[in-house]
Order: structure tokens, then C-alpha cells, then sequence
């Protein structure tokens, strides 16, 4: 549920795309860890409401006990410079610095800057010391944001001495960054001849951001967001782009970057976060002496006034481009924004979060009857419900999906929803339900609580609001219940005063216009056109030696002394095992269990085995998974059944299941993954619930059902333009084993084809028969084993519940493995296929088989991988200009090459070949060798949430002793090892998978070695 940006941000680092823009490369990051206890014990006695440590005066100190923490606010006192210290017993150490960026036009300055200062500073001048720590840590997140009217640095690492070498490059870069004109050119943009080497080929636009940016705005929702956040509050920075328009980002000069950094990045405008179990006292004294007591304070005049309030509503058209996966005559979208409260008001905020989640959450939700229901849109835009990421927060109801001719109507049903709210008000128990969520949300434990606390209250904080109220969640609480209670009108009169009687009102449509792409194109054209006219003989010089020098300069050998790493050695050889216990109920159904201190919630999964379904129902599994829990069961409708769930438990989840055997190479597990979470008091509510879902499923209402297969398919399609890389990893490996192709059935390119498909039928009643079919077979328990993890001292009653609830269940348990042999059937191939989507950038890949989890070569696969992200960021990031680039390898499964919102195409294809003759050629070194080694165990050694505690074993059959050994391959892992696996799997490869997302490409069309495929 998103009722709370705290809760919903706490419990998950945002996933919100609206302001923000990252600078890692899209890999795969390791969460950061939580273990609940009380407050650090101590902090009252070691620091005092006045007391000044290190430069730093006390101002606050509140413990907040529902979170289990302290806070302390700080100022430092020669710049004014703001902190706030967490103290928590969580041995996963956070550090953020923050600031106030507010640009006043969309060169994208903020975002440059952000990616210009990690590119070497006075400590560490190497070349771009932030990608070369990822492999010199063992952080478990490392990244950098630019959002709207901020920029953040954060990281967390469990390693004491990790968390300073960290915070001592991050403090460098911002306070003290280099900012060479030759970063800016490769981080921002720059003219530059298309071949480098060639004088004669023509000059065009490079750069990251560059290219980053137009990327992101190939999606249309993206576009349409920015578009709706500059409509409604266009007087100050909310009304430009901050990560960059692409035809403005060619505005922005050197300078400009240098001036914006004086004022922006000085302490008197930062906030300093640090989180954790490691002491305050020390970070103080490090931060000042080393950094902050070197600055004078200043007035940084980044101030965000409110938005003007308008005297009457506003409204706008946009244009867009085709979908060539959406529904041919209903691409349109429509939004109705309104300017609300203040974000600095930190009661009014709590209630608009709850008033939100209740107009649009889940289907008892007015707006969700009003407009989905009746098929007026496919799906809620992205920039649908309430954010308060801006100095005045703000509302939207939007849909994307939308016919042209239906956009007035929408406009009206908004409309009379709101009176009707107004007139009746909200059923008590979707009050109770929203309630019942943040109680939950509370106590439930995630892996990265400190950095999901920072990203939730940084745009408070950012913008003057007080941090530690914002923490203060039953204090809002209660006061919400109190104001419920004396006044039974409340959240109705919220609605009429920030919904009816707002003038503050902004509408947006947007439409698809033919050659929309054309168009654009044809402005970066003009835009090139006009740049080169202007060019002196001197220009074109100096454009020619610029090239050559920043070539040169990717291509030189570092010394990398400078900058500060953990060694292999500081990595512990010996694991803490996991202890679980095996036991069978109901005549047969194997359950894990795994005690945790769960704080009063039990965690539930169940794998359900697919292996007996016929093959006219497997591309179906996934839709299965999609409406289980969302289309009714028994005597509950489906509106029902959704609040019951709402009621008792964190929601209830499927999802499909598939993974190789550990060991036997031809041995693998498919199925669905059933999960969820409650209250310990709740569990035989949630049991029940699941009950009926499997025993009784309602698949026969198929208008639920339609609207269901919109929403999914519509979700599906806006996750391609951001997740490209991975449908496009997914997509190279299909050939290459079974378990591959059974992956992109399920959650691959096939796989969005399919729900569009399924979309626009006029009578899905067929389709409905066949998941019919499918929920007979699946849903029992005849192939079903459970996981449970719980407190110890709420295992009795646990397991008798979860006795009755399995003995309640259809079917009697199989005695067979869960684990079964791959199919003879189907032959291993190399293929190469091009999927033509309208994109302005490419998503490359190309996949080679790997071996069991077990295999000896496994652990040297995995460094492998990470060795090459060292040669991969230089040839696809730094040359290239694409977003990001690298191997990945999946210990039992694939082992991929890709890219990310890429300029080239076949070009990045040959740089994947060139990076496996770059190892057989000994291009690395034993030190290189070290920093792969800490990669892995980035991911290796995440930290895991009470919740998640057992999982591996009982997800992949990875069983302690395997996961020690698997560790230890990596350790030993010697250079000759990763030649000869090179070698072996990459080089002499007899099969291979290749793929590539993007625009039309005329010389892979001509190849006869590649399909071609459009959409």
C-alpha cells in the first residue's frame, strides 16, 4: 500500500520515477540490513540537548520507540550545516549528504554535477574513484540522486572500516570535486566526430546524461509526469526538468557547472545522515576535521518558495509517440492535479497520505470503481495519487490506457466521485484496513531500513521540515484516530477543501502523434545543425583534439593508489549458519521452519510444483499469478476478499517460481511462489483467507477479470523502457537451456506480447476457461512444500494452525521430489534477435550457458563477471556514452553481457567479445583479481531481514554447507582460473544467445545471422 511516503519508503528504497535520477549502473545492488532491538543504549548519557562535540552543537534528542531509535539533531556551528544521527542497534551502517539543488532551467546542471563530482577530487583524482570503490567495498548500497530540488549521496556498508574509507571519497567528491572540463564533456554532453579516429566522419552529440536522458523520455509516462509537475507548479525549479531535457542539456556550459557547485555544494545548504550502531562522536570528529572546518558559512539562497495559488484551474495538451504495444486506438492519457498542504506540515501530510490511499487503493476504492472498472483507462498513470516530494504536495487522479473521446468523461467521473465522497464519506473498515497497514508496516522488518529512512525524509528535511516529527508515526496516529472520532466527517471535509473547492487545479492529456520520433529527431538535428554552423576552423580543431585527449585519457592506466579498500583478507572464510528444522503435516506437506526475531509478524511461503501442467496451460502460469488473490474466492467478491486482506494481513502474493538443482545439472524446480505476512494474532485470518483463495477461487467474473489483464499488461509495457536491460538478458539466454525459455515465456518479451495480446481481446471468456483448467490442477497442496518463519515463542500455536490450515486444502500430499529432470524435447540453440521498438537507445545482451550452483567453476564465473565490469564500464560508459554496461552471472543459471540506455548498438555487441579477449590476453591484474573478489561478496554476504532468513535454502536448495563451499570457490579464485572459465564457457562457447532492444537497425537487418522482430 503507498498510504505513507515514510512507511512505503522504510520499508523499500523508493521505486518512485518521478524527480529522480540515479548514478550507478542498472546492476544488481544488495540490500542494506535491519536487526530489530531497542535504541542504541548510551546515547543519552554520551550526548546532551546543548552540549557541542567536534563543531557540532546538540539540538535535539528524541527517542522514537515504535521504530526502536534515537534521533539527534545537530548543527554545525561555524557553517549551519544540518545533521541527524540515527542511533540503532543495526550493524548496516548508513552515510547520506544532501543538497538543496534547485535549478531554474533543464540543462540538466544538477544532474551533470551530480555525475561530474564522482569523477575524481583533490583526495582522489583518479578517473571516476565512485565506480572504481564498487569493487574496493563492501558496501551493501552505493549510489547517487538528483531529484527535483535535491541531490543525495548515499551508502551503507556493515564494515566499520568500509563505512569510513566510504564517507571519506564521498566527502571529497562533494566538497571538494575536481570538475575537469574533460568530466563534464563525458558525463554531460559534448560535440564530438561519430568515429573518434576519423576526422572526416561526422560530428555529433555524446555524452551520458545525454543519452541517459533521452532514453527516459521514451517513455511516454515519464514525459507525461515531468509534463504534469511543471504544469502545476511552474512559477520556481519544480517548472523545469532537473535531470535534463535532451535539447536543452547542449545549453549548459563548463562554467555554469563550476558556478552552480560554488553556491549548491557548500555545507551552510547540506544535510549530513548517518544511521547505525558505530558512535556519533566519531563521525563528528571525522566530518569536521577533515571537511567541514575549512568552510565559512554563507547564504546559498536555494531557498523553494510555496507556489503561488492560482485564481482558477489550468489545462494543457501534450503530444507523445505510438506504442507499438499498446492498444492501437486507446493511447491517451489524462491527469487532474491539485496543489495541496505544505510538505513542512508534518500532521496534514499524514492525513492527505491517508486520503489518498483510500480514493485509489485497491479496488473498494472510489476512483478504482469510478474509472478502472469501467474500462475508461487500462491502468492509473504513474503519476497517479498523492506525492509529497515537492514544497507543496500535491494529488493526482490520471489514467493511462484512455480513448481520445473518453477524456471529457473522465474528466466529469472525476468530478462526481468527489461529491459522492463528499456525500457519503468511507466505509469504517477501508479506514480500519489503511490503519491496520501502517500498524503493520511498522513492525515489519526490511533488510535497508536506515537508507529507506533517508530517501523518505530527505524531501521533508530538504526543504526545512523537521525530520524527527515526521518519525513520530503514532503521535500522527493518534491524532488522525482522535480527529476521526470527534469529527465522523473529517476526511470528507478534507476532500471538499483540497478536491472541490481548490482552484490550484491543473488537467493534462496527452495523445500519440504520427512521426512524434521523427519529429524529435529531426530537432536534435536543427538543434546539431545550428551548433556546427556556428563553429570557427578554431572550433572544429579543438572539437577534433578534445576527442583524441578523452580518448586517450579512457584508455590510460591508472595509479589508483590514492583511493582507500578493504582486502579479501577482512572478508570472514567461515559463514553464521542459518539453523531451520524440517518437519511433514498433514500426511506429507514438507514445512520449513525458521525461527526470527520477527517482531510479531509470521512470514509465509508455500512453492506450488507446475511440473505436471500440459503444455496448452504454461504461458498462462504467470496470468494465474496475477489474479489469484485479486479476483474473489468462495462468498467473497472481489472487493471483499481485498478487504479482508487489507484487514488482517500485508497482502497476499504469487508469483512464478523457477530455478536449476544446485548440483545435478539436470535437475529443475518450476512452480508459483505463494507469500505473505501478518500480525502473529492474525495468522489463522490469513491462513483462512488463503484457504478459500485455493479452494475456492471465483474465475468466473469476467469483467474483473478483463479489467485485471489491462492493468497487468499496461504494466508490463512502462517496465520495458526501464528495465530493458534485463528483458533483453532474459531474451538472449532463451536459447540456450529449457529453463532459459521457460524463463522468457514467463517473464520476457513473450510474455508482454502475450498479456497485450490477451488485453485487447473483446471476450476473454476462453482465456478464463483455460486458467479454470489451470487452478484445478495447481491449486492443492499435492505438490505444494511451506516455509514458515516466526518467533520461537509463538511455535506451538503456529504449527497447529498451519496443520489445520493444510489439512483443509484439496488433494493428498505426492511423495514425490519437487526436483525434476529437464525435458528431452528441447535442443539448445544459438540465436540472435533484434526486437525494433521506437526507442531513441539501445538495450544490448548477449547470454552463454553457466554451470550448477555447486560446480567448481561456479565461484570463478562470478568473479569473471564482476573482473569485467572494470574493461565493460570503460568501453560501453566512458567511449560509448550509454548509461551503463556489464557482465552478470547467476551461480546455476546464465552468465550475460549487457547495456543500458545505449547509443550503439553492434558496436557494444563487439565490445562483449572484445572483453573476453581482454581476460584471455592477461589485460587484468592480481590486484584487479582482489577488488572482483570484493564485488561478489557485496552480494554474497547481503545482509538478510529476519523475514527472509532461510529462504535460500528453501527457494534454490542451497543448503549451508553449499553456500560455505560456494564461498570459498570465490576466495580462492586464482587468475588462472578465470582465463581458463573464460575460456572454456565464454570463448568456446558452442552456443550462445544474443539480443538487441531498440530502434530500427539497418545493419543488423541485413545480417542473416540475426532475426529481426517487431512489436
Amino acid at each position: 500500500m503507498t498510504f505513507s511516503r515514510f512507511l512505503r519508503v522504510a520499508s523499500s528504497v523508493s521505486k518512485r520515477l518521478t524527480t529522480r535520477y540515479g548514478r550507478r549502473n542498472p546492476t544488481f545492488v544488495s540490500e542494506a540490513k535491519y536487526s530489530v532491538a531497542s535504541a542504541v543504549k548510551g546515547v543519552n548519557a554520551d550526548f546532551r540537548v546543548g552540549d557541542e562535540v567536534s563543531g557540532f552543537a546538540v539540538k535535539e534528542i528524541q527517542d522514537v520507540p515504535e521504530l526502536h531509535l534515537t534521533a539527534i539533531r545537530l548543527q554545525h556551528v561555524a557553517t549551519g550545516a544540518d545533521y541527524m544521527h540515527i542511533a540503532r542497534e543495526d550493524s548496516n551502517n548508513v552515510f547520506c549528504v544532501g543538497l538543496r539543488t534547485t535549478p531554474m532551467d533543464s540543462t540538466g546542471v544538477p544532474h551533470i554535477l551530480e555525475h561530474t563530482v564522482l569523477c575524481g577530487s583533490n583526495s582522489y583524482p583518479c578517473r571516476d574513484p565512485f565506480f572504481k570503490m564498487l569493487n574496493r567495498s563492501l558496501s551493501t548500497f552505493m549510489n547517487a540522486m538528483t531529484g527535483s530540488d535535491y541531490t543525495i549521496y548515499p551508502f551503507s556498508t556493515q564494515h566499520p572500516k568500509d563505512f569510513y574509507n566510504l564517507m571519506s571519497v564521498y566527502l571529497d567528491a562533494v566538497f571538494k570535486p575536481n570538475l575537469s572540463e574533460l568530466d563534464f564533456f563525458q558525463e554531460g554532453w559534448r560535440l564530438e566526430h561519430e568515429d573518434v579516429n576519423d576526422q572526416s566522419s561526422p560530428i555529433v552529440f555524446k555524452g551520458v546524461v545525454f543519452n541517459e536522458m533521452k532514453g527516459v523520455f521514451a517513455d511516454s509516462q515519464r514525459l507525461f509526469m515531468q509534463k504534469l509537475q511543471n504544469g502545476l507548479l511552474p512559477s520556481h525549479t519544480y517548472g523545469v526538468v532537473s535531470g535534463g531535457d535532451p535539447l536543452s542539456i547542449p545549453s549548459l556550459t563548463w562554467q555554469q557547472l563550476k558556478d552552480f557547485h560554488a553556491y549548491h555544494y557548500h555545507p551552510s545548504n547540506a544535510r549530513f545522515y548517518t544511521y547505525g550502531d558505530l558512535p556519533l562522536a566519531e563521525h563528528l570528529r571525522f566530518i569536521n576535521d577533515k571537511y567541514l572546518q575549512e568552510f565559512s558559512k554563507i547564504n546559498p539562497g536555494t531557498e523553494v518558495p510555496d507556489e503561488p495559488t492560482w485564481s482558477e484551474p489550468r489545462s494543457d495538451h501534450i503530444v507523445c509517440g505510438l506504442d507499438p504495444m499498446g492498444a492501437s486506438d486507446a493511447q491517451s492519457s489524462i491527469a487532474v492535479s491539485y496543489k495541496l498542504a505544505s510538505i513542512t506540515d508534518p500532521f496534514e501530510t499524514f492525513v492527505l497520505q491517508i486520503l489518498g490511499e483510500l480514493l485509489m487503493g485497491g479496488p473498494n476504492a472510489p476512483f478504482y470503481k469510478s474509472l478502472l472498472e469501467q474500462q475508461l483507462g487500462s491502468s492509473f498513470s504513474p503519476s497517479a495519487g498523492f506525492d509529497s516530494h515537492t514544497r507543496n504536495t500535491t494529488f493526482t487522479m490520471g489514467l493511462q490506457g484512455v480513448r481520445c473521446e473518453d477524456t471529457e468523461k473522465i474528466r466529469e467521473i472525476i468530478e462526481e466521485t468527489y461529491d459522492k465522497v463528499i456525500e457519503e464519506g468511507f466505509p469504517k473498515e477501508r479506514i480500519e484496513a489503511v490503519l491496520h497497514s501502517i500498524e503493520l508496516a511498522i513492525k515489519h522488518q526490511t533488510s535497508s531500513f536506515g537508507l529507506g529512512l533517508v530517501m523518505s525524509l530527505t524531501p521533508l528535511w530538504n526543504l526545512d521540515g523537521d525530520p524527527v516529527e515526521a518519525l513520530k508515526i503514532n503521535k500522527n496516529l493518534e491524532k488522525f484516530k482522535e480527529c476521526i472520532q470527534q469529527n465522523p466527517k473529517f476526511l470528507q471535509e478534507k476532500v471538499k477543501q483540497y478536491f472541490k473547492n481548490n482552484s490550484h487545479k491543473y488537467t493534462l492529456t496527452m495523445a500519440p502523434q504520427e512521426g512524434y520520433e521523427k519529429e524529435l529527431q529531426e530537432k536534435e538535428i536543427e538543434l546539431l545543425k545550428s551548433k556546427i554552423e556556428s563553429l570557427t576552423e578554431e572550433d572544429h580543431k579543438r572539437i577534433w583534439e578534445i576527442g583524441n585527449t578523452l580518448t586517450k585519457k579512457q584508455e590510460e592506466e591508472e595509479d589508483i593508489s590514492c583511493l582507500p579498500t578493504l582486502k579479501v583478507s577482512d572478508i570472514n572464510r567461515n559463514i553464521i549458519p542459518t539453523p531451520v528444522t524440517n518437519i511433514s503435516l498433514s500426511g506429507g506437506v514438507p514445512v520449513q521452519i525458521c525461527h526470527q526475531p520477527t517482531n510479531g509478524i509470521t512470514y509465509f511461503s508455500a512453492v506450488l510444483n507446475t511440473h505436471n501442467i500440459p503444455d496448452h496451460l504454461h504461458s498462462l502460469v504467470p496470468l494465474l499469478c496475477g489474479v489469484l488473490t485479486r479476483m474473489g474466492a468462495g462468498d467473497l467478491d472481489f472487493r471483499q476478499l481485498d478487504q479482508e486482506i487489507e484487514l488482517s494481513t500485508g497482502g497476499l502474493h504469487a508469483a512464478t517460481h523457477l530455478v536449476k538443482h544446485p548440483i545435478d545439472v539436470a535437475q529443475y524446480e518450476q512452480g508459483i511462489l505463494l507469500s505473505s505476512h501478518c500480525l502473529d494474532n492474525n495468522l489463522t485470518r490469513m491462513l483462512d483467507l488463503w484457504t478459500l483463495i485455493l479452494n475456492h477461487i471465483r474465475l468466473n467474473d469476467l469483467q474483473r477479470f478483463g479489467t485485471l489483464v489491462k492493468m497487468i499488461a499496461t504494466d508490463q509495457v512502462n517496465s520495458l523502457v526501464y528495465s530493458g536491460h534485463r528483458y533483453a538478458m532474459t531474451a538472449a539466454s532463451s536459447s540456450t537451456s529449457y529453463v532459459a525459455a521457460l524463463s522468457e515465456q514467463w517473464s520476457g518479451l513473450t510474455n508482454i506480447r502475450q498479456m497485450r495480446e490477451f488485453s485487447e481481446l473483446e471476450d476473454p471468456g476462453e482465456v478464463l476457461e483455460k486458467l479454470q483448467e489451470l487452478a484445478q490442477l495447481l491449486l492443492n497442496r499435492e505438490q505444494m512444500r511451506v516455509s514458515v518463519n516466526m518467533s520461537p515463542d509463538n511455535h506451538d500455536g503456529a504449527v497447529k494452525t498451519f496443520e489445520n490450515f493444510l489439512d483443509n486444502l484439496a488433494g493428498d500430499p505426492s511423495p514425490e521430489s519437487s526436483l525434476i529432470n529437464f525435458t528431452e524435447s528441447y535442443t539448445p540453440h544459438t540465436l540472435r534477435t533484434h526486437h525494433v521498438f521506437p526507442f531513441p537507445v539501445n538495450f544490448a545482451s548477449k547470454s552463454y550457458v553457466g554451470v550448477p550452483y555447486a560446480h567448481s567453476d561456479s565461484g570463478a564465473l562470478r568473479v569473471l563477471s564482476r573482473l569485467m565490469f572494470r574493461f565493460l564500464h570503460r568501453e560501453i560508459r566512458e567511449k560509448g556514452g550509454a548509461y551503463g554496461g556489464g557482465a552478470a552471472y547467476s551461480p546455476g543459471g546464465k552468465f550475460s553481457f549487457y547495456s543500458y540506455r545505449d547509443p550503439n548498438s553492434t558496436q557494444t555487441l563487439s565490445t562483449f567479445d572484445a572483453a573476453v579477449e581482454w581476460v584471455l590476453s592477461g589485460g587484468f591484474c592480481e590486484r584487479d583479481v582482489e577488488e572482483a573478489k570484493l564485488g561478489v561478496f557485496q552480494a554474497v554476504d547481503a545482509p538478510v531481514a529476519p523475514a527472509a532468513k532461510g529462504k535460500r535454502l528453501f527457494l534454490s536448495h542451497v543448503s549451508e554447507d553449499l553456500f560455505a563451499d560456494h564461498r570459498r570457490q570465490i576466495l580462492d579464485t586464482t587468475p588462472q582460473d578465470l582465463v581458463r572459465v573464460a575460456r572454456n564457457y565464454l570463448r568456446d562457447a558452442s552456443i550462445e544467445g544474443a539480443c538487441l532492444i531498440g530502434p530500427e537497425n539497418e545493419k543488423i537487418e541485413q545480417d542473416p545471422f540475426w532475426q529481426t522482430a517487431r512489436n
